[in-house]
């Protein structure tokens, strides 16, 4: 076999695996059909590819820089799909026009003229914004924290008074203690005052 041609039958689901096995196959089409799924590496096996036209279906992901591997490959047509990232843009495949990755919005790089820097910061700002979130939930975890820091110290403290407020001998030693160094507090100011 060399060509398969399947464009237009509204066919659906991924391409199966043993097309790739067609080693002798000149030009595959596939366009105008529903198809999912990405394109598979194993595509450079395809050595004497021609033509490939898989436009105008639901392929995602990107575009494999095998295909840079097929030199004989003289048309090539990815455009209508969901494929993102940068094209590979090497080999012979500098020869295809911008009109062959049209209807990618997430596609960058030449031909285009999208730049994959922009992709990049705006891939960065959303690692960037996943990480503070993730932060965020330690944050919420630090605020459970101080809540309860702020509970066990009040806890402690009504203890401590409570404790104070029974007459007992060791309340009378703190209450000692306590005036014992107000009155060494009041006699060094009246010292340091009067220097």
């Amino acid at each position: 076999m060399y060509g398969l041609d399947l464009s237009s039958n509204q066919l659906s689901g991924e391409i199966p695996v043993e097309v790739w096995d067609l080693k002798n196959i000149i030009s595959l089409n596939f366009s105008s059909n529903c198809l999912i799924g990405s394109i598979p590496d194993s595509i450079s096996n395809l050595k004497n590819l021609e033509s490939l036209d898989l436009s105008n279906n639901k392929l995602h992901g990107n575009i494999p820089p095998q295909l840079a591997d097929l030199n004989n490959l003289g048309y090539f047509n990815v455009s209508y799909n969901d494929l993102s990232g940068e094209i590979p843009f090497k080999a012979h495949l500098v020869t295809f026009e911008a009109t062959s990755y049209i209807g990618n919005d997430q596609l960058c790089g030449l031909p285009t003229n999208k730049s994959c820097k922009i992709s990049k910061d705006f891939e960065k700002q959303f690692k960037e914004e996943e990480e503070e979130e993730e932060e965020g939930d330690g944050l919420i975890d630090m605020v459970w924290f101080y809540w309860t820091s702020g509970g066990v110290f009040i806890s402690t403290s009504l203890v401590l008074f409570a404790s104070l407020f029974i007459d007992s001998r060791w309340s009378r030693e703190w209450f000692y203690r306590v005036d014992l160094f107000v009155h060494r507090v009041q006699s060094f100011k009246g010292r340091f005052l009067c220097n």
